[in-house]
């Protein structure tokens, strides 16, 4: 198809097929009628300036998919959709356009997904896009968990939360949903994944079951968006979800899917056109040969052919992705391919990942990238995996080719020219013994669908390799040709412990009777258990094992002969959301450990005892285990307890081996707490592989072994230990999950790219350990402990945090405005204040207002003008003296307070309010109550957003203005 052909032509022989649960037709695309943005902020009333957003880095134009969902669907009048469609049909813009809507509605959004990566995709997506425009946008991920008692009380407009994450806060508050006004659950195809569907089943099963008893009686029913992959056969999940549906078979730019033989014929067929046509590409050279019979003889051959055609496919212009079953082998390929074909450096990407943490992998990926290749796999830290998207999607990019594993095919937006999806086996993730299983058709699919570019008008390209006629006839059957596959719930394989004490610590179910009806009411019940009798009964009698289990552990106990409550300890289980087997091994492993003496190695080694680990490879050599160096590494350590608790393990165990990978886990962990790099540490926990890039299974462990720490910190919390105890476990958690002393866990919580692990403790050593010490610090001294460039990053992610609060309150307050036709022009000065001029001036019309008539009674002018504006107010319980701070003025100074003690002295007020923006330290409040204590005079620190919150609620006649 020629490539100066406008996409929207490609329409005009595709067909969406439409359907309800009432019927089903379909629908052709007229090319005539695509609505615009323009049209559609007219229709709808979307500020201007996201519609400006949204033509910037979306389209000027809507794509079908997201047209229809809106024109024939609804889904900004708040009705339900599920949508099926192939990568890069636009589906995920669609759920966009709903999210912003809804917030302009002043409701909440959650979106959910399945994966940590794609949570931190669309969670800096989603702030890059709007977070400068004001919109509060929070994440939380197993280990993003600073906003997660945001998210409990609701102060948020958009949150993007993982599926199992999602499920433990609606333990903690199973309300959280009541206040929203959209859920989009993405990837809603992945209640047929092994490990993740009975997560996002019972996830849904909660969402409607809520939403069933919110129509009933009171409380908002959120709008439900499910977005998934192209699916062969709903299976009823349509109709379990109660969702109309929109099934696509369009996509923006067409798609070749082919197969590409060694004389360099490949044929294809158009995904939209399914037109099958052949082009001959140049053939592999006939001079070169190869020992197919041997292992390594095989692998050159492949190599050289993937060589050859990655090289001719550069000459075309154009940039290719090379899928490959094993991180090692991304990394192989891709120095490779840098050293054979030379091509020019990527100096960006170069720059960016040099201010990473040294790893080995990062050595390797710099290496690539000198020469325009780069790879991309869990090894690679959340912000070198960034760096390598962010510049492979830019025009012009020097990063020319880029080897991933399968986890950059689900859902994470790389549109390419060109897919080369060289191994079509992937190791089996169910066998006890290494083995390898072909690829589904739907992870093909997936692969696949990364090719073609929107915004460039490129049709893409998707190629497999085949040798021989055979070959080429199983690879086109298979997955040229393959269907998509059918839905279904593994929910029916659980053993229903977790599912039970969730239910039950959620208030969703009070009884065994209640549980198994809540069961039946699973995507599961509708498949199996809402007519069959055996399966019915099977599966009762498995939720009755159940139980018993867990009362018989301790997590449950019944209060009345058919009623069940979830004990304290039960609760702590279901929040935290570990396996409740995990759950029991800690309680049994806890009584050999001496509380009162306890040190980190003792918690580290306990916390690696968790059924949970058992999904990350980490390596022990046969070697390793044989020269007894980490037993010996313990004993030169001495911790106090060490021979008990590693008895207790290797009972518990009955493994020896697997006692001594958990050694080496917790002495891993201790020399990662110490600040020590990551290289240094794959080097010395290596030495006896010969790929000793470990980073990814490093990072996987500590943030396996931070949860399980925050689990021993609740327990600790239930037992009543010492206050001491629990705040060890609490900072021990956050070291872990950091990788840096005590004194660094707070700046390291910042996550700011590029601000490594050694920077954090630089900037310990030199003093530096809370945030308002960095943002006192000029930039200049930051600069002789860190890179210049990071120290501006550490304080511009500080002065955009303490800025969030008050840019949400504006937003909010400003709709609330606009929504009552009133004028917002004085909400906008006092935000926007920059001078203490500006500020006071901005203030005094909010407190003249006719609304208000605020009573100052008079200008202090005998003040210091540096320390602000004063003026005394008149109130019931008598005169206080209120003071505006210059903008900007977040910690209170003692002369400030000292002045305002001079002040208090002369005019005797009952008490002071001191008005700032954008807020205040924790310090400066900590000092307030203490001024109050000291000088019996109450001490009351307002920022700027209170104030114009109070005005807000006087104008919507809600409350009078006062400040108390």
């Amino acid at each position: 198809m020629s490539q100066d052909k406008p996409f929207h032509a490609l329409f005009a022989a595709s067909v969406i097929f439409l359907f309800t649960r009432e019927r089903a037709q379909n629908c052709a695309v007229s090319i005539r009628n695509i609505m615009t943005l323009q049209e559609l902020q007219h229709q709808y009333t979307i500020d201007p300036q996201i519609i400006r957003i949204w033509i910037e880095q979306e389209s000027e134009t809507l794509l079908p998919v997201q047209e229809t969902s809106i024109r024939e669907y609804g889904i900004l009048e708040g009705k339900d959709l599920l949508v099926s469609a192939p990568t890069s049909s636009g589906k995920t813009f669609l759920a966009e356009i709903a999210a912003i809507h809804t917030i302009y509605q002043r409701q909440k959004v959650i979106y959910l997904l399945p994966l940590k990566a794609l949570a931190e995709e669309k969670y800096a997506n989603f702030s890059e896009k709007y977070e400068d425009f004001g919109i509060d946008i929070v994440i939380s991920t197993g280990d993003r968990t600073e906003f997660d008692e945001a998210i409990e009380r609701g102060e948020f407009q958009l949150a993007v939360i993982v599926f199992e994450k999602a499920k433990r806060l609606l333990v903690k508050n199973k309300h959280v949903l009541n206040t929203c006004g959209l859920l989009v659950i993405d990837e809603v195809q992945m209640t047929a994944d092994s490990s993740r569907g009975g997560d996002l089943e019972m996830l849904l099963t909660a969402i409607l079951f809520t939403k069933e008893q919110q129509v009933k009686g009171v409380g908002l029913s959120p709008q439900i968006i499910a977005l998934s992959a192209v699916i062969g056969d709903l299976n009823a999940l349509d109709r379990w979800l109660g969702l109309d549906v929109l099934l696509s078979n369009v996509r923006p730019v067409e798609l070749q899917e082919g197969i590409l033989r060694k004389d360099g014929t490949f044929t294809s067929r158009g995904f939209i056109s399914q037109d099958v046509s052949t082009t001959q590409f140049t053939p592999f050279p006939a001079h070169f040969t190869f020992n197919l019979k041997s292992v390594e003889g095989k692998r050159e051959y492949q190599y050289k052919r993937l060589q050859h055609y990655v090289s001719y496919l550069l000459a075309e212009n154009g940039q290719v992705l090379i899928f490959r079953k094993w991180k090692g082998l991304t990394r192989e390929t891709a120095l490779r391919l840098a050293r054979d074909l030379q091509l020019p450096p990527a100096l960006d990407a170069l720059k960016a990942v040099q201010e990473m943490e040294d790893s080995l992998s990062k050595e390797m990926l710099l290496e690539s990238l000198r020469h325009g290749v780069a790879f991309h796999n869990a090894d690679l830290g959340r912000h070198e995996r960034r760096v390598i998207e962010h510049y492979f999607k830019e025009d012009n990019s020097k990063i020319r080719v880029i080897c991933a594993t399968s986890t950059l095919a689900m859902g994470i937006n790389l549109p390419v020219k060109t897919v080369i999806i060289h191994d079509l086996e992937k190791p089996d993730p169910d066998a006890d013994v290494f083995q390898e299983i072909p690829l589904s058709s739907a992870e093909y699919k997936n692969m696949s669908g990364r090719a073609g570019r929107l915004k460039r008008q490129d049709e893409g390209q998707s190629i497999l390799f085949a040798d021989t006629p055979a070959e080429e006839g199983i690879l086109w059957r298979n997955y040229i040709e393959g269907t998509f596959p059918c839905l279904n719930s593994l929910l029916a394989q659980s053993q229903f412990r977790e599912e039970c004490l969730f239910l039950l610590a959620s208030g969703l179910c009070s009884s065994e009777r209640e549980l198994c009806e809540f069961m039946r009411r699973s995507y599961a019940g509708t498949l199996y258990w809402q007519e069959a009798t055996e399966a019915l009964q099977k599966m009762e009698g498995k939720i009755h094992q159940a139980v018993v289990y867990c009362e018989s552990h301790g997590l449950l106990t019944k209060t009345e002969p058919e009623l069940l409550r979830v004990t304290e300890i039960g609760r702590i289980c279901a929040v935290q959301g570990v396996s409740v087997e995990t759950f029991v091994m800690f309680m049994e492993f806890l009584p050999h450990l001496d509380q009162e003496s306890c040190n980190a190695w003792e918690y580290l080694f306990l916390a690696t005892h968790n059924r949970e680990l058992e999904a990350l490879y980490f390596r022990l050599s046969q070697s390793a285990y044989e020269s007894g160096e980490y037993w010996r590494a313990l004993r030169e350590l001495q911790p106090r307890d060490y021979e008990p608790l590693t008895e207790h393990s290797e009972r518990m165990l009955q493994d020896r081996f697997e006692v001594t990978k958990r050694i080496k886990m917790s002495l891993l962990l201790l020399d990662w707490i110490a600040g020590i790099s990551l290289q240094h540490l794959e080097i010395k926990y290596s030495q006896f592989y010969r790929d000793k890039s470990y980073s990814g299974a490093i990072r996987s462990l500590t943030e396996n072994v931070s949860w399980m720490l925050r689990l021993l910190a609740d327990i600790a919390v239930v037992r009543h230990a010492e206050p001491e105890r629990i705040v060890h476990l609490q900072r021990l958690s956050k070291m872990v999950l950091f990788g840096v002393s005590e004194g660094g866990i707070e700046l390291a919580a910042l996550h700011v790219p590029g601000f490594t692990r050694s920077m954090v403790m630089c900037l310990v050593e030199a003093g530096y350990t809370t945030e308002e010490q960095v943002l006192d610090a000029q930039i200049d001294e930051l600069a002789r402990i860190v890179p210049r460039d990071a120290a501006f990053r550490l304080q511009n992610r500080l002065y955009r945090k303490y800025s969030r609060t008050e840019t949400r309150h504006l937003v909010d307050q400003k709709l609330r405005l606009e929504h009552l036709n009133h004028d917002t022009g004085l909400l906008k000065q006092v935000y926007s204040a920059t001078t203490l001029e500006e500020f006071h001036e901005a203030l005094l019309q909010i407190f003249q207002a006719p609304q208000i008539q605020f009573p100052l009674r008079e200008n202090l002018e005998t003040s210091q003008k540096r320390f602000g504006r004063d003026y005394l107010v008149e109130r019931e319980t008598g005169t206080v003296c209120l003071r505006i701070l210059p903008p900007n003025i977040r910690e209170v100074s003692d002369e400030q307070f000292g002045n305002l003690l001079t002040l208090g002295m002369k005019y005797t007020p009952a008490g002071f309010i001191v008005v700032g923006r954008p807020d205040f330290t924790e310090e400066t409040l900590t000092r307030a109550e203490q001024f109050s204590r000291s000088y019996s005079k109450p001490l009351s620190l307002m920022p700027a957003y209170e104030i114009c919150e109070r005005y807000v609620q006087a104008i919507e006649g809600k409350a009078d203005f006062l400040l108390e």
